[in-house]
């Protein structure tokens, strides 16, 4: 895939719809994937090396960035809790459903071990990780202010869709969406860093969240059973994705600033 970063000594503030349309036209078959068995390969980095480059002065746009970075993972974390607590309401009135009338509705969300669950406890622990990791890049003062309504609309994004949906369908298409804006936008400035090639461990960090976003990507496109290129999605879909990556850009254009 081809990606252009359109940048003089720092990335410009607008997003990459370029690259985003390339994405979504461009996007190739899915893969099975494993969240489980990728996170054991996951890689440890040099702390002392990320410090001595930070040391060496971080350019403002990189700060910004990071920011960013750290405010989009919280949200991340907390699309999958809001997905968890709207499928475990969902499973309870279920099952007290079929306990009181002897209803089977065909709730996805009746039974603990579903793949639904399967897969929202799996993206969350990676996705945990990667908040982790950028807790440890921005110190608290440098965070966005703006945490506790990243938290809220996160949880309203992961809850929503599988509420609204008798299937987890349009979990899987959010997911998707959110994950196909986070490449681009991880890959708009670790370009940058490339080409500045100061800074390589942090880089090699930035470069290991963004792959475990298109493998995200990938897992939530194959789960849905929807065709894996944007132009064969169908009409509703496209503008879900176009929705959802509309506010990711708003997102992050707040978090890097406040």
């Amino acid at each position: 895939w081809a990606f252009t970063c359109q940048h003089s000594t720092f990335p410009t503030a607008g997003f990459n719809w370029v690259a985003l349309s390339q994405t979504l036209k461009q996007a190739p078959a899915c893969r099975p994937f494993s969240s489980s068995a990728y996170a054991e390969a996951r890689p440890k980095f040099d702390w002392n090396k990320i410090n001595h480059e930070k040391a060496q002065g971080w350019p403002e746009w990189l700060k910004a960035e990071l920011r960013s970075d750290h405010a989009g993972e919280t949200g991340a974390v907390w699309i999958y809790r809001g997905a968890k607590a709207a499928m475990e309401f969902r499973g309870s009135c279920s099952r007290m459903l079929h306990r009181f009338t002897g209803l089977d509705v065909g709730c996805p969300y009746r039974l603990r071990g579903e793949p639904a669950y399967d897969f929202v406890e799996e993206h969350c622990r990676t996705e945990a990780a990667h908040l982790e990791l950028m807790e440890r890049l921005v110190p608290s003062n440098e965070r966005s202010r703006l945490i506790p309504l990243w938290k809220f609309s996160g949880f309203v994004l992961g809850a929503l869709p599988t509420l609204a949906w008798r299937t987890p369908t349009w979990l899987y298409v959010t997911v998707e969406a959110v994950e196909t804006f986070v490449d681009v936008h991880y890959k708009n400035h670790i370009i940058p860093l490339e080409e500045l090639g100061t800074a390589p461990e942090l880089l090699r960090l930035l470069r290991h969240c963004c792959e475990e976003e298109i493998h995200h990507r990938d897992d939530a496109s194959r789960r849905s059973g929807l065709p894996a290129g944007y132009e064969q999605k169908p009409f509703l879909v496209r503008i879900w994705f176009t929705i959802v990556a509309k506010g990711s850009e708003i997102a992050v254009a707040f978090a890097k600033r406040v």
